[in-house]
């Protein structure tokens, strides 16, 4: 079955964590920095000064979020624009173009305790209910052809959750199968039984 890994915090051994949390975000520094200059490519100066915006691998960001040296630009398919189309039809929204760990990183995001934390996770949660039905239904009465279509809409979350779907199915299927053989099979014994039996009572 495929391994379903929720990476709400950070997992040293986890390659997707390391992946998205390797996004660089836009960030503002509170503090003047000295010696980091060369973060701001378009200042001429050694030191980066206060106000300076920058774009930092994600990772960084909780660190220096939490000592007030940054203020983190929420990331803009996390905006509120973006979370009202979510609101209005997730469904037909291509997730892996708004990002492949949508859900992963937006978690990390709101885990920041931003203004809008409370916003992103109600909006992250609804999402995925939204879309779920329609993403095991598909899963389980697609063909090849449609699948390679289904997946490339969905996040990498999403494409682990269809993949537990088919999985799910297949092995439903299976059972079935299995079950009706041993029916018809005591059916064909208990058939043969009897005849058996009117054959010795004749």
């Amino acid at each position: 079955m495929p391994h379903l890994h929720f990476s709400y915090s950070p997992h040293y051994f986890s390659i997707e964590d390391i992946v998205l949390q390797d996004v660089r975000v836009s960030c503002k520094f509170e503090v003047a920095v000295p010696k980091l200059g060369m973060l701001d490519q378009s200042a001429d100066d050694e030191n980066l000064k206060q106000g300076s915006k920058v774009e930092l691998p994600f990772w960084m960001v909780p660190t220096l979020h939490a000592k007030k040296i940054v203020t983190l630009e929420i990331p803009r398919h996390y905006k509120v624009n973006y979370r009202q189309i979510l609101q209005a039809d997730s469904i037909v929204v291509d997730l892996h173009k708004w990002g492949p760990y949508f859900y992963d990183l937006g978690l990390h995001v709101a885990n920041l305790e931003l203004k809008d934390s409370l916003d992103i996770k109600r909006s992250l949660v609804e999402t995925l209910r939204n879309r779920l039905r329609q993403i095991m239904d598909m899963s389980q009465h697609s063909t090849h052809h449609e699948t390679v279509h289904i997946i490339a809409n969905l996040d990498e979350l999403e494409r682990k959750l269809f993949g537990v779907g088919q999985l799910s199915y297949r092995s439903y299927k299976e059972w079935v199968r299995r079950e009706s053989s041993k029916i018809n099979t005591a059916t064909l014994v208990a058939s043969h039984r009897k005849r058996k039996f009117a054959e010795v009572t004749v």
